[in-house]
């Protein structure tokens, strides 16, 4: 089956090295001796060689433990980012069993949190080396689903956006960088990581026409222009894909990335039940890889369409939330902006599952009301 249904997924794991098979190197020890005489005795000193060496030495094994760092937020009832947690606040099971939580970081992201954490302190000058890791501040993935059938209830939605752009652009801050990106027929890449809110501004806009736009200027570090290619922009065909093609794009650059989905679904609707293509399980994979939480603003003036399921999903899979923009867009920009003021570094011991490839993760925390947000499965490193 190509497709896999979304409230079921049964996404394949990649198989690994087939157990029983036997080692490269024990295949030439284990290979038939040449004939002779000469061939015996050298085995023989060889063997006796091996045992006293075996003897002389004490029998060591290696042990790997493996890490997993797994970014969460977590909020109270009015969506406020609860920032006093310790690891024995936080229970993570990883394939349903207990992982141990070794450390927990708060790590504040806007100058209001980080003035309440009092760990705010002067900035450093800001490397223009394309070498370098990215500077200190968020940043920040626009992307844009523009309906290329131009339908009304969707388009008047994405316009209706467009009416609170001041309020997009006032939660940002000096620091943060934004990059702008629409899906219509294609993947459009319209503006690469910026701090000017004109620019911004102006990208948002043009996100509503299905002009082709001109390739970006490059900029310093954090920059998607060269992992975004002309002929991978023209040759992405949906909005799952797109999804994929941004993972990977964003996989080199480090740190925590959010993606803010303006967009109106995901998914085919087919005998009553959403499907996700099956690229989505790809996209996800590198959407988590890459550190990118997705958080859906579903602007489709409906109170209620199908395709808001697949927004959903992406959101919850990667440690973001889906929220509607038709009747109360003010409700969902002030909690967009309450959410994005932190969040938490998981340092999480892997039990042995004796499974290598992809794994199911649940965070919880011991906090009444609380709402937590964190990616839900991982891929082993190796």
């Amino acid at each position: 089956m190509s497709e896999i249904l979304l409230l079921a997924c049964g996404e394949k794991v990649p198989e690994g090295r087939m157990r029983g098979a036997p080692h490269p190197a024990l295949r030439a020890t284990l290979s038939p001796p040449s004939r002779g005489e000469g061939s015996r005795r050298w085995m023989l000193v060889a063997l006796l060689a091996f045992a006293g060496s075996a003897s002389a030495q004490p029998y060591q094994e290696k042990i790997v433990v493996e890490r997993i760092l797994v970014d969460a937020r977590v909020t109270d009832s009015r969506g406020n980012p609860i920032t006093d947690l310790k690891p024995a606040d936080f229970r993570v099971l990883v394939d349903g069993k207990p992982a141990k939580v070794e450390s927990v970081d708060w790590i504040p992201e806007t100058a209001a949190s980080r003035e309440l954490a009092d760990i705010d302190k002067p900035q450093p000058e800001i490397n223009t080396s394309l070498d370098v890791p990215a500077p200190r501040g968020r940043l920040f993935i626009f992307f844009f689903q523009t309906d290329f059938a131009r339908n009304a209830s969707r388009v008047i939605g994405q316009m209706e956006i467009l009416q609170k752009l001041d309020a997009f652009l006032d939660f940002l801050e000096p620091e943060d960088r934004v990059a702008v990106l629409s899906f219509d027929s294609h993947l459009k890449f319209r503006l690469d990581f910026t701090d000017d809110k004109h620019r911004i501004a102006g990208a948002m806009k043009d996100a509503l026409l299905t002009n082709e736009p001109n390739t970006p200027p490059i900029v310093p570090m954090p920059s998607l222009r060269s992992h975004l290619p002309p002929d991978v922009l023209k040759n992405t065909s949906s909005s799952e894909e797109a999804l994929l093609v941004l993972g990977n794009a964003l996989l080199p650059i480090p740190g925590p990335k959010s993606l803010i989905l303006f967009g109106w679904g995901l998914g085919t609707l087919v005998g009553g039940q959403v499907w996700m293509p099956a690229v989505y399980g790809a996209a996800r994979q590198a959407l988590e890889s890459a550190r990118v939480s997705v958080f859906s603003l579903d602007f489709t003036q409906a109170d209620y369409h199908s395709l808001e399921v697949g927004l959903g999903k992406v959101s919850a899979d990667t440690g973001g939330f889906y929220a509607k923009t038709f009747h109360f867009p003010d409700i969902a920009i002030e909690r967009l902006t309450r959410t994005l003021a932190g969040h938490y570094e998981l340092e999480v011991r892997k039990p042995d599952t004796r499974v290598r490839g992809l794994h199911t993760i649940e965070v919880q925390v011991n906090r009444r009301g609380a709402e937590v947000m964190a990616r839900s499965t991982y891929v082993d490193r190796e």
